[in-house]
């Protein structure tokens, strides 16, 4: 990301016109329209989620010649583990795209994923209402986080790196480029997501399975469809079918024609000659051939449970009594922990924590154990940035807590034969080990100490024995200071813990295969999760040996004998088993919903007899692995071997003892290429060690975040305005005007200044505004100042008021989605009555002072699917409170709430409501003006309608929308209003083709009801509401009329909004509906968003 004190040189090397640079200048004054200074104006609402900061984090950093890593306390291994991968992948993907880094990249390195939602990167502050004319900055910082596997931090490594250079290419690296690209063109999901995942991450048995299986129900059929974690898939299987027909060069020269077009569909045409719809069904034709002989098999008997597609299942463990199986639930980060009576079949919720949120979810939450005597149940979970290991009592349904203090996230752990230990994989300093926590001294004995990836332990044979999964090459436990490389896939050790023997037993060596998830079933025998087979299938070990040789004693060779006891064609997630039950318990997809299944171990018994199949890829992966064998096979007897005496029967010698097959594909480095080099002495394929790091404070530089040009129709600060009497058309939209703004956040978002001028056409009524936000800590701290130029045109005077204000913000987050906010407020007017007459001459200028404060209570858990689109819910509560600083003492107080809920009817078709009502008290009030919309291109005031002067109006605003009618159809200091919108994007719900016009894309049909009213009194049917009263001034008589009218009006009518030039346009037909009659239809232009 460009730095400020660059950004004159970089236009200069862009060779900007030297007025663009005099625009510019002007823009570095200016703030975007995100500055809302007090509730109201129509519907334009603040909403916008949260961070919470539990721990204050000091940040350092390394410096390097391509990229600086950053990090905090206990990541420095992590930082200099992340300097040596980058250094090795930067040129392999540099080569692989064919593009070269433009500038420093920044990692900024987190311990875990719940430090990195603690972080404000990614945080919008509030929505914009208007879209047009942003310049959205594309930064080189890449922001990665550590789960506990290396491999899986390596893969955010790569995909970090990738996605800078694929962003070089779509959208330059300067600011001049971006700039020029103010419009810039959507990609698909599946396009950016599968290009990123194919080149950080090879194919896989998980990505093979769920393609099959997306394949085999036709939902990958229509790809641009897709979302989430399908895009990813599809997309991933498609840029593999590119390389694999058209070759490696194929993959840059399309990203390359894909910018230079600005079209999709054109950059693949433009490289492989065909025509994108056809590529499309070429490419389904691919794996629809590739899976065909492939018969499916899938587990059947599902527990009678609420299954929904976005819903996962993880931890199925039974009760040492047997009588319970426990379970949790995510619903999208909402966690449920649930036990399960298999004698009743009732269940019961244990415990409930988080929210449902479109953040990443950190899948290894919570990990679970039951305690050996059956009345404990244990579990883990992170909160306020800590770690907890809570104790369930199924007693009582007590719960009792222990912060886990030692460590930095704990990914799974099992009990001692006896209860008082824990076997742990944990993470400390940024090293993921297994551990042994004594749970009377709270004490722990740390067993591994590397940088291999262990995971799955567990105690087998009393407190004898511990199992684990790991990528170790070697079985030999050893202090290592620096990362070796990491082998791809995991194999099952055995580690001795009666003795502390440092020699492990290799239980699995395979190459090619994963085994994963170890439990005792009965003594010398367990079951375990292996993708030999393509699918990960449950496999079940026993021990045995046999007399290896005999000198002055007996020697025996001990080895496990393995046995295929599934041979399901999709994954198995998850399973459970005992050795008194006569049930297993498994966790896999079935009909793209995950499922929980219960299978009788005779029907695994006869899974033995059954002939063993193997999904095409991994026979593909097995052939390229023997023919690699036999190349190598003299080089090979020259090397020294790791060789283990344990081997699993299912798995052929020739797999077990073969070397990696070479796999340059997306990564460069084969598996291969790593354990000869962990043979040979080395750690990496560059240098030793990166020489000379010196660590650095960080110290706060800014950045651009977002430039803004755009035209429009409203302010850049919504405040309420001075009460104007209602002589002559109000119009609180400012007309056609010109605004220029820009955003500077630092490196970590943690601080960020805003800064905007809003030009009118006369040039005198110039608006500006300047913020400062500090988000560093919990408490989020605001300081917002503004100028702003009203004119009115009276009956008798033309005036201009100057306001001038200050806002003083404090926020306090409960949680992601639940803020509640205070904001002291000062402001300025000065009325000035310009100088058309004599007697408007000597009018003296009118001052008021004011001070004010403000409360608010956000919730907002709403989710952005599409442009104007959101599914989920948000709400405001509100009360602020104004104050005359003058001896008339006045004031008034404002209160209000706004509902708003978005419900997905199908895909991206949605179903949006709201209800808002407002109301303000005291020796003066504000005075709302109901009808119309938001930000009105041409607005229209109804002075019809009477205003109640008597209510000594201080302010002015508007309430709406209530479509049908002009401002002023109702007026007073209260209002009540309900808006309901079905909102259907026309083309990209129907289109199967990527769509790269904005106005294509995102034009929707919008059919839409509104009903409210605005009132004085009590209620809208008080007699002293205003609306019954007309008064008719003729001389020296005033004549009051009682009317009969109903204070509720409507509105009924439809719409289009797509994007132009970069704006969110509104189209508008309404229909009124005022005393059971239809009014004449009003036609709306407007830019803005929502409501």
């Amino acid at each position: 990301m460009p730095k400020v004190t660059l950004f004159i040189n970089k236009l200069h090397a862009s060779k900007f016109h030297f007025g663009a640079l005099i625009l510019l200048f002007v823009m570095i004054l200016s703030l975007p329209n995100q500055i809302h200074a007090q509730f109201y104006n129509g519907s334009s609402m603040s909403f916008g989620k949260n961070r919470v900061q539990w721990n204050n984090t000091i940040w350092s950093y390394y410096r390097f010649d391509q990229f600086d890593t950053y990090f905090y306390l206990n990541g420095k291994e992590l930082a200099l583990y992340t300097a040596r991968y980058a250094d090795e992948q930067i040129p392999v993907l540099e080569r692989r795209l064919q593009a070269a880094l433009s500038e420093k990249i920044q990692f900024i390195v987190f311990n875990n994923l719940g430090d990195l939602k603690q972080s404000n990167i990614g945080l919008a502050s509030e929505q914009q209402y208007n879209t047009g004319g942003i310049t959205h900055i594309i930064g080189s910082k890449v922001f990665i986080y550590f789960d506990g596997n290396y491999l899986h931090f390596e893969q955010q490594i790569r995909a970090g790196i990738a996605e800078i250079l694929i962003n070089q290419l779509m959208f330059g690296g300067s600011i001049g480029t971006q700039i020029r690209n103010t419009a810039l063109f959507k990609l698909p999901e599946w396009y950016k997501k599968g290009l990123l995942s194919y080149i950080s991450e090879e194919w896989n048995t998980e990505l093979d399975s769920r393609m099959r299986e997306g394949i085999g129900e036709k939902r990958f059929k229509k790809i641009n469809r897709l979302e989430g974690e399908e895009a990813l898939i599809a997309g991933h299987s498609y840029w593999r079918f590119i390389e694999t027909t058209y070759g490696p060069s194929a993959i840059p020269d399309i990203v390359h024609m894909t910018q230079v077009s600005r079209n999709v569909q054109n950059g693949f045409l433009y490289v492989t000659g065909v025509k994108f719809k056809q590529l499309i069904k070429d490419w389904y034709l691919f794996y629809e051939q590739h899976y065909s002989d492939f018969e499916p098999i899938k587990p059947s008997h599902p527990l009678t449970l609420k299954y929904r597609t976005y819903r996962t299942f993880n931890r199925p463990d039974f009760s040492p009594d047997e009588r319970y199986l426990s379970y949790t639930t995510s619903d999208e980060g909402l966690l449920k922990l649930w036990l399960l009576d298999l004698k009743t079949g009732k269940k019961k919720r244990m415990f409930k924590a988080g929210f449902s949120t479109d953040e990443k979810i950190d899948a290894s939450f919570p990990p679970t154990a039951w305690h050996p005597s059956g009345e404990i149940f244990a579990f883990i979970l992170e909160e306020k940035g800590k770690i907890f290991l809570y104790f369930y009592n199924l007693n009582d349904g007590s719960i009792e807590s222990r912060n886990m203090f030692d460590f930095q996230k704990i990914t799974h752990f099992s009990y001692s034969g006896d209860g008082r230990q824990l076997a742990m994989a944990a993470v400390k300093q940024g090293k993921p080990d297994i551990y042994v926590f004594d749970l009377a001294s709270n004490s722990n004995i740390q067993i591994t100490n590397d940088y291999h990836t262990d995971l799955h332990p567990v105690f087998v044979n009393g407190n004898k024995t511990i199992i684990f999964s790991s990528n170790r090459p070697t079985d030999t436990i050893k202090t290592q200071d620096k990362p070796e490389g990491q082998l791809p896939t995991f194999d099952l050790f055995s580690y001795d813990y009666s003795r502390r023997n440092p020699i492990l037993r290799r239980l699995t060596e395979t190459p090619l295969v994963n085994e994963k998830r170890p439990l005792q079933d009965k003594k010398d025998v367990i079951h375990y999760l292996s993708d030999a087979s393509g699918y990960y299938n449950l496999y079940i070990g026993r021990f045995d040996s046999v007399i290896a040789y005999v000198d002055t004693t007996v020697h025996y060779r001990y080895f496990m004998e393995s046995m295929q006891q599934t041979n399901f064609s999709t994954n198995l997630l998850d399973y459970t088993s005992s050795p008194l039950s006569d049930n297993i318990y498994i966790v896999a997809r079935n009909d793209n919903r995950q499922k929980l299944f219960q299978i009788q171990k005779k029907e695994l018994i006869s899974n033995q007899f059954q002939s063993e199949r193997t999904s095409l890829f991994m026979q593909q992966q097995i052939d390229k692995l023997k023919q690699s064998t036999q190349e190598q096979a003299a080089d090979i007897q020259q090397r020294k071997r790791f060789r283990s005496l344990f081997r699993p029967a299912v798995i052929s010698d020739t797999l077990l003892q073969a070397p990696l097959p070479s796999r340059q594909g997306a990564f460069g480095i084969s598996g291969s290429q790593r354990l000869e080099l962990l043979n040979q002495g080395k750690t990496s394929l560059i240098q030793d060690e990166i020489k000379g790091p010196k660590r650095r404070n960080y110290f706060v530089e800014y950045f651009y975040d977002n430039l803004i040009t755009q035209v429009d129709f409203t302010y850049i600060n919504y405040n309420y305005q001075p009460f104007s009497g209602g002589g002559s058309p109000i119009y609180l939209n400012p007309g056609f005007n010109v605004f220029m703004g820009v955003n500077l956040i630092d490196l970590l978002e943690d601080y960020r200044i805003s800064g905007g001028v809003r030009l009118n056409t006369d040039l005198a009524n110039n608006e500006y505004a300047l913020s400062f936000s500090n988000l560093k800590k919990r408490l989020d701290r605001h300081i917002i100042l503004h100028r702003q130029s009203i004119e009115d045109f009276g009956t008798t005077a033309y005036t201009r008021t100057h306001s001038h204000q200050a806002f003083y913000m404090l926020s306090w987050p409960f949680s992601e989605i639940l803020a509640v906010k205070g904001t002291a407020i000062y402001r300025n007017d000065m009325k000035v009555f310009l100088a058309t007459d004599q007697i408007n001459l000597k009018k003296p200028n009118i001052y008021e002072n004011w001070g004010g404060l403000r409360g608010e209570l956000v919730f907002d858990n709403s989710r952005q699917i599409g442009m104007n689109l959101l599914i989920g819910m948000r709400w405001k509560l509100f009360g602020e409170y104004y104050q005359l600083i003058d001896p008339k003492s006045k004031n008034f107080v404002v209160l209000g709430v706004d509902l708003r809920h978005y419900q997905r009817i199908h895909r991206n078709f949605i179903w949006a409501n709201r209800f808002a009502a407002s109301t303000s008290f005291g020796n003066s009030k504000l005075i709302y003006y109901m009808g119309g919309v938001d930000n009105w291109l041409l607005p229209k005031f109804d002075q019809q309608t009477p205003i109640d002067f008597e209510q000594n109006y201080a302010y002015q605003t508007l309430a709406t929308n209530m479509r049908g009618f002009n401002q002023n159809i109702r007026n007073g200091n209260s209002f009540v209003v309900a808006n309901s919108e079905l909102r259907f994007p026309v083309f990209s719900y129907l289109f199967q083709n990527p769509i790269s016009s904005d106005f294509i894309r995102n034009f929707q049909l919008v059919a839409f009801g509104d009903i409210g009213t605005a009132w004085t009194g009590w209620n809208p049917y008080d007699p002293s509401n205003s609306l019954y009263t007309n008064y008719i001034y003729n001389g020296p008589l005033t004549i009051s009329v009682e009317v009969q009218k109903d204070p509720l009006v409507g509105g009924i009518g439809g719409g289009a909004r797509t994007t132009l030039l970069g704006y969110f346009v509104r189209a508008d037909i309404a229909w009124g509906i005022e005393d059971a009659k239809i009014t004449k239809p009003v036609f709306y232009i407007s830019f803005s968003l929502d409501f």
